[in-house]
């Protein structure tokens, strides 16, 4: 009888979760993902987590600043990118100063000024003081132990405002199941949320170096009841030394705000369906694979015996799970196909360029020939690096 009634509460929830939907159905992304009442991406809530009487968590110790401090330098950091690049957008603190913000406030704020686009900005913990690296989340109902466990440490700050069971009309932030509804509401803008996760996750592997612990999903509250595309990204382990010396360095924290810039700069321009601009002031942002790049030249430069070993493009023609033989028969009579492997996968290339315009063009060649859907791959090194992290270093090194 008890599962009976669970079950029939959950469908009931479920249900009022559908009948949420519809109210908000006039803000509801279209089919490629853009707000209905918007023209794109112009209006971004920087959330900073914690502050005020609530530290977040303390770290090692070793350190005056706890995360309160960190994701408000960062938050703060990565407001002022996206305004020097797009002075168009919208920024939107939840704060900009060491103040206690109550959760329900954070989303009010971002869902009253009907932003297209919410970023909650965190650091770890963990009793293993091993553990480290970043991960950002969005919103859904998880099976996952850990990630309902964290979920609710984040949420429980909801118990340090004053009168909370009124404010909140009696949710539970240890209960996962009272955020059924939102994780429907919120599953409206899965997609996009996950789509802006996965690139911030990329730019902090490719771009700083940092362990990627993955894009995960948990029933958070300020990415729970926000009506927007909302990620809540976790820079990194304070409990962990190592990091949480990297997140009190100036430059860590720049690194950080820089990768989820070069994100939101992505997510914007793929919702927005426009190339991806570089504004003149990234030149000036410290890069850790863009300044290591400029010390092996350096270092090339007074070793002229050195062979400068430069960006390559190539064009990735397909993948298979079984090796083939390299003659143009099997390759619409393209001839210099050569093959890599990763995983078990084998992938076939053609070109191999320093030029990123002449590999635009041999992509082009080789759509029209045989090959619609080949794209653009980069090395360095012999490893496969980003695009962008490409484009970057060719500029260095140029």
């Amino acid at each position: 009888m008890i599962s009976f009634l669970k079950k029939t509460k959950v469908v009931y929830v479920a249900c009022l979760g559908l009948l949420t939907i519809l109210a908000f159905s006039s803000f509801l992304p279209n089919h490629r993902g853009v707000r209905m009442n918007s023209m794109g991406v112009l209006k971004v809530v920087i959330d900073a987590g914690h502050g005020g009487h609530d530290p977040g968590n303390l770290g090692t110790g070793r350190y005056k600043d706890t995360e309160k401090d960190i994701s408000l330098e960062v938050a703060l950091q990565l407001g002022e990118f996206i305004q020097r690049a797009y002075p168009n957008v919208d920024v939107i603190y939840t704060r900009k100063e060491d103040k206690f913000v109550a959760l329900k406030d954070r989303t009010s704020i971002a869902n009253k000024v009907n932003a297209d686009l919410f970023i909650s900005i965190h650091c770890n913990s963990a009793a293993n003081h091993e553990a480290y690296g970043t991960e950002t989340f969005s919103m859904a109902l998880t099976k996952s132990k850990a990630n309902i466990e964290l979920a609710m440490r984040e949420n429980s700050v909801i118990m340090l405002e004053e009168g909370y069971e009124q404010t909140y009309n009696g949710f539970d932030p240890s209960d996962p199941e009272a955020l059924i509804v939102r994780s429907i509401v919120q599953g409206a803008y899965l997609d996009q949320s996950l789509s802006l996760s996965a690139k911030i996750q990329e730019q902090y592997r490719e771009r700083v170096s940092r362990r990627d612990r993955g894009v995960k999903q948990a029933p958070y509250w300020v990415i729970s009841f926000t009506t927007m595309p909302s990620v809540l990204t976790e820079l990194g382990f304070l409990t962990n030394k190592s990091e949480e010396d990297f997140l009190n360095s100036e430059n860590g924290k720049i690194y950080m705000a820089s990768a989820i810039y070069r994100a939101f700069k992505q997510y914007k321009a793929e919702i927005e369906g426009v190339e991806i601009g570089m504004p003149d002031f990234e030149k000036d942002i410290p890069d850790v694979k863009v300044e290591a790049a400029k010390q092996e030249e350096k270092e090339k430069a007074e070793n002229p015996k050195a062979e400068p070993e430069l960006v390559t493009y190539k064009i990735q023609l397909m993948a298979s799970s079984k090796k083939i033989q390299l003659k143009p028969d099997n390759f619409g009579g393209l001839e210099g196909v050569e093959e890599y492997e990763v995983d078990g996968l084998y992938k076939y290339t053609i070109g191999n360029v320093s030029d990123y315009k002449k590999a635009v063009s041999l992509q082009r060649t080789v759509r029209e020939k045989a090959f619609p859907k080949a794209f653009i791959i980069a090395f360095y090194k012999g490893e496969r690096i980003g695009i962008s992290d490409a484009m970057e270093m060719t500029r260095a090194q140029n």
